[in-house]
This record gives structure tokens, C-alpha cells and sequence, in this order.
């Protein structure tokens, strides 16, 4: 793993649906996470931001991996530690439907405190909750995770 100003990068994906441009079109981004409150900052740091929308939120792992389909999304900010399915095996799952698809994995808990198991879950990057703000956002996704 490498970290550059707060990002984590899990795997480099050889397949990125993008050029690493922002502008041509918008990016959509689904939230996992059950904290309605997460969620609803999220939501404020996307309307910040010109070139990213909500393209929707659930509150699960097992809802993320039934309703995020093909198309819906660019990016999936997912929450690790749920009830019931956690973020990484939601991860996992989502990553072999939809191998383009950028999913980051995020927690309030210091990366040596997440399990190894999220280096192989198909997630592009692990981001500290504290960190999400739009310009790091912005830098995920031109880096392509």
C-alpha cells in the first residue's frame, strides 16, 4: 500500500472506465455507510463539488451489492464496518460484477486497524473518513484510485 496525503492505494486497476479528466462528465458517486449522519455529509461534500453527484446511498452491504448496478455509479465510497455484510466483502462482491467499477473503502479506524483482508477485495484505495474532502475526492479520481 502507498499513501500519498491521506489516501491509502489498495490496487492499481488496469482497466479504468476514465482518462483521469473530471470535467466531460459528471461522476457518480453511491455511499454505503450506516451512518445516516456519514451519509449526509457526504451528500454536502459532493454538492460542493462542480463535477461530482449522489448517484444514491444505502445503508448495507447486502442492499449496496443488490442495488448498485452496471452504470450506476463511477465511484462507491464504502464504509468497512457494517452490520451484517461488512464493506470489504461488499467490496468483493461489487468488484467481480463490475470490475471497472473504483470502490474505496473507508473507515473511522487507522489502516493497521483494518483487516488484511481488504488488500484483496478488488477495492482501488482506502480513505480515512476524517480525509474526505472534494479535492481529495477529485485526486482519487484522476489517479484512477
Amino acid at each position: 500500500m502507498i499513501e500519498k496525503g491521506g489516501v491509502y492505494t489498495i490496487v492499481r486497476s488496469t482497466s479504468a472506465r476514465h482518462d483521469g479528466t473530471v470535467a466531460e462528465e459528471l461522476v457518480r458517486v453511491w455511499v454505503v455507510d450506516d451512518q445516516a449522519s456519514f451519509r449526509r455529509a457526504t451528500a454536502a461534500t459532493l454538492d460542493a463539488m462542480d463535477d461530482f453527484v449522489m448517484a444514491g446511498e444505502c445503508a448495507t452491504g447486502e442492499t449496496a451489492v443488490e442495488v448498485i448496478r452496471d452504470g450506476d455509479a463511477d465511484i462507491v465510497l464504502m464504509d468497512i464496518h457494517m452490520p451484517g455484510m461488512g464493506g470489504i466483502e461488499a467490496a468483493r462482491q461489487i468488484h467481480a460484477a463490475q470490475p471497472d467499477l473504483m470502490v474505496v473503502l473507508m473507515s473511522t479506524y487507522d489502516l493497521d486497524d483494518i483487516s488484511a483482508d481488504a488488500a484483496d477485495c478488488g477495492a482501488s484505495a482506502y480513505l480515512h473518513k476524517e480525509h474526505l474532502s472534494p479535492d481529495l475526492l477529485s485526486r482519487i479520481w484522476r489517479a484512477g484510485g
